[in-house]
């Protein structure tokens, strides 16, 4: 014998919950995305829109996949590099130096270097790169 009648509940999701906590984790990753980032040394990439390339007088410095490293187009030791680049820095007002980096050296020591120019007070480092691969 059945007092009550019982009717069963078909199981239902609310959708507006569930659309607003995406909401809220969205805007919490966007917002937590931007105070992460922005460390670093400032890099200004060359863009090429043409097939004309423009030049601009900067200091140059160089490294080869042997590890030689040049500025100015002459030879300098890794020792003399910090002081070096503070005399340079003195005589340039911009503060950018060009990079010219073969791509056989390995990351670490780019990144090494890049802390080196840094600390010597260059603000802007530039990399050269090639506008199309050899054949």
């Amino acid at each position: 014998m059945q007092l009550f009648e019982t009717k069963r509940r078909t199981p239902a999701i609310n959708l507006a919950a569930l659309i607003d906590i995406l909401f809220l984790l969205i805007i919490f990753f966007v917002v937590s995305s931007r105070i992460i980032g922005e460390s670093g040394v400032k890099l200004v990439l060359p863009y090429d829109k043409s097939k004309s390339s423009v030049t601009v007088e900067m200091p140059l410095f160089e490294m080869s996949a042997n590890g030689k490293l040049m500025l100015q187009g002459k030879p300098v030791s890794e020792k003399k590099l910090p002081e070096a680049l503070r005399r340079l820095k003195n005589e340039n007002v911009k503060g950018s130096l060009l990079m010219n980096i073969d791509r056989k050296v390995p990351h670490g020591r780019v990144v090494r270097l890049m802390s080196v120019v840094r600390e010597s007070g260059f603000q802007h480092i530039v990399f050269g790169t090639q506008s199309a691969q050899p054949k």
